[in-house]
């Protein structure tokens, strides 16, 4: 494609000569107007909107300054160049101001005047040639951007339908998978969709499968309807019900939860009666900590949706809400508590998470307000967490503070939602100390570990530790360094200063008396070791008050002692 090529000089003979005797060909231009003054000029250039413009700075009317501006201003990817018979450094000046490619000095010759066109031209391919290639690249990204946005909505809801299922991701991968998905929560329930015949029929209370025609219209006023709220929502892809997968981003009480999903419920069987003129049941869930949770859910949904024959009049079915603490609720918490020592064995770190607000709840209803009774429910509920620990392990020391800590630290709690804070923590921990923690240990070093925790008061020699496993004392030594980063007596050493440490804390063993009990038979050598590896001595570790304190925010829940 030539450029366009517009030239103005007053000086007729100049003008022609420039029309006329320069190679437009070879240099892939072509003139497409001429004008003799700056009026005339300004006029071809509005009209013919040309890619270069070669002027006579000296022009009647409008000068080539003036002209080039405007080219600057209208045509900001055109060019110009001037012609001047004056060599002013001022006119330079301003010309590089205005966006001049370049200033021929007369008397004009052609070679030089076709070299400077040249160079306008190339310049002007290049720049063609970049925004083509960066149009193109940005049509490229925007439908590389556009498939991925379409490709979002049925991916989310393969992912919450094989979750429902019982298959999909779990763990680390299911909250990568979430994140790539854009999927963000705080809670998430499930709400059940189906349509019910028309009131007055003989079967006026049956509720039916939406059918899979109509899901999408359903889907599409269910998305209408959530614009309302401030929370996300999916739709399952399952064979027999329409699901949908609702996720609150924001952490909110069960009430709280409660209104914002019936309000959604009957914005939607709203928008189903006036758009679709068909009636239709919902039934929600709970609201769950994790996805991993969403088959609970569902489940959850189902059966409520069963209740329908029952609960005609009821066309939002939701859980029934927590009773005052009744005879039942006394009996249920102990039931509540049992179910609770069964998950610490058969649930992971996370399922226990997902499930601890609901026990946490059921303690609020039993306790009626009286503190004392909810604290002692929440201790019992870190003992059997560290009985479960040591039933598995046999290890007494596996924490870092005592049982008297651990309760102390229960009584020092403000509220639930520190309390909620501090059990989820402390069974995190005891999950993790189970699990591995984040170190990974061949079996023979996690024996040895677990070994040395249980009997560092005792002597422990490598010799006898390694004949225990049928190993040279020399290669389990480098095992353990290897794995642990430091050597067997120092990893005898690490065991009995943190159960000094420990028993220290507690105000009925004496200083004198705790060095014997770690396994240090002559004091002055348990304060030399002690004093080495914490940098104070036994006895100032006593009395510098190292007690726990169980972090949370201050106030909320105060207690009269």
């Amino acid at each position: 494609m030539k450029l366009s090529v517009v030239v103005i000089d007053d000086k007729p003979l100049i003008l022609q000569s420039i029309v006329r005797t320069v190679n437009w060909e070879s240099l892939n231009c072509e003139v497409v107007g001429q004008a003799l003054d700056g009026v005339e000029g300004k006029r071809a250039i509005a009209e013919l909107r040309p890619d270069l413009l070669i002027t006579d700075i000296k022009i009647p009317g409008i000068n080539g300054l003036e002209l080039a501006e405007c080219m600057h201003r209208e045509l900001p990817l055109s060019k110009t160049i001037l012609i001047t018979g004056y060599q002013d450094f001022e006119f330079a000046k301003q010309a590089v101001r205005i966006g001049v490619r370049d200033i021929v000095v007369k008397p004009i010759r052609n070679d030089e005047l076709e070299r400077v066109i040249r160079l306008a031209a190339d310049e002007i391919a290049r720049e063609r040639s970049e925004r083509l290639r960066e149009a193109q690249r940005e049509e490229a990204y925007s439908q590389l951007e556009e498939r991925h946005r379409s490709s979002l909505p049925p991916l989310r809801s393969r992912l919450v339908s094989e979750l429902i299922g019982g298959a999909g991701p779990a763990g680390s991968e299911l909250a990568r998978t979430a994140a790539e998905l854009g999927l963000s929560w705080s809670r998430c329930a499930v709400v059940i969709v189906r349509s019910k015949r028309a009131s007055g029929s003989v079967a006026a209370a049956d509720s039916h499968a939406i059918a899979p025609g109509r899901r999408g219209e359903v889907a599409e006023l269910a998305r209408q309807a959530v614009t309302r709220r401030d929370f996300g929502l999916v739709e399952a892809s399952l064979p027999d019900e329409l699901a949908l997968v609702c996720l609150l981003p924001k952490p909110l009480t069960p009430r709280e939860a409660r209104m914002k999903l019936q309000g959604f419920c009957h914005d939607l069987i709203e928008l189903a009666r006036e758009r679709g003129g068909w009636s239709c049941c919902l039934a929600v869930s709970s609201t769950y900590r994790g996805l991993e949770q969403l088959r609970e859910a569902f489940a959850e949904a189902s059966a409520l949706m069963e209740e329908s024959f029952f609960r005609t009049e009821e066309p939002v079915l939701l859980p029934a809400p927590a009773d005052p603490a009744g005879e039942g609720s006394r009996f249920a918490i102990i039931r509540d508590l049992e179910e609770f020592n069964r998950m610490l064995e058969q649930s992971t770190a996370a399922e226990m998470a997902g499930h601890l607000e609901r026990f946490l709840e059921r303690v609020k209803v039993y306790s009626e307000g009286n503190i004392r009774v909810a604290k002692g429910l929440l201790s019992d509920m870190c003992l059997a967490a560290a009985r479960y620990y040591y039933r598995t392990t046999g290890d007494e020391f596996g924490f870092d503070r005592s049982i008297d800590e651990i309760l102390e630290d229960v009584y020092r709690l403000t509220d639930m939602k520190e309390a909620s804070d501090y059990l989820s923590s402390f069974i995190a921990e005891v999950k993790g100390k189970l699990e591995g923690g984040d170190k990974e240990y061949s079996l023979v070093v996690k024996k040895a570990i677990d070994y040395i925790n249980v009997n560092f008061a005792e002597p422990i020699a490598l010799t006898t530790l390694a004949e225990q496993f049928g190993l040279s004392p020399g290669y389990l030594s480098r095992l353990i360094r290897a794995e642990t980063g430091i050597n067997f007596v120092d990893l005898v050493v690490k065991a009995r200063i943190e159960a000094a440490k420990r028993l220290l804390r507690e105000p009925r063993h004496k200083v004198n008396e705790v060095g014997e009990m770690v396994g240090y038979k002559e004091y002055a050598y348990f304060y030399q070791v002690f004093k080495k590896v914490e940098g104070i001595s036994p006895k100032e570790y006593k009395n510098g008050g190292h007690g726990r304190h169980p972090a949370g925010p201050s106030g909320g829940w105060r207690e009269d002692r």
